[in-house]
């Protein structure tokens, strides 16, 4: 005997899938923080005849200097190459260079974000993103500095 199904049986079923889509949303957007506040740095013993102390604490900033892509786990040094890279002159000497990330079918993927004078490194996991970027900026007198990195 075979059971036919009922018009009603189908539009529930696409309801339940419809619903069951709605629940598996990309998870939110998020972007490196372009600074972090100021570390602690010492040091436990200083060799004989020396004292330690923290240079500069006052003034040092740590702006974020590096984005990575990593494979994971954190820690380990397996760093995704970008997918694709663009420059773009400005006119004025200047210029805005952009890489991206295509993560499809990447799991157990994480953005690393590194700070100037920290070993600090801000990880966060990658499920369910699907790209990250990163851009830097130069102006005509200056050197490539990240502007921006984040992921959606």
């Amino acid at each position: 005997m075979r059971i036919r199904p009922s018009i009603l049986h189908v539009a529930a079923g696409a309801m339940l899938l419809a619903a069951a889509g709605t629940s598996m949303a990309a998870p939110e957007p998020f972007s490196c923080p372009v600074q972090i506040p100021l570390t602690t740095q010492s040091l436990a013993s200083a060799p004989a005849g020396w004292s330690a102390t923290t240079a500069g604490s006052e003034r040092t900033q740590h702006d974020l200097t590096n984005f990575a892509v990593n494979g994971g786990p954190v820690g380990s040094p397996n760093g995704e190459i970008f997918d694709k890279e663009e420059e773009r002159k400005d006119g004025k000497g200047g210029a805005t260079r952009t890489q991206s990330w295509n993560l499809q079918g990447m799991s157990g993927g994480f953005a690393v974000c590194s700070y100037f004078r920290t070993r600090v490194e801000l990880a966060r996991p990658l499920d369910g993103y699907s790209s990250c970027e990163v851009t830097y900026k130069r102006s005509k007198t200056s050197d490539f500095k990240i502007a921006s990195a984040s992921c959606r």
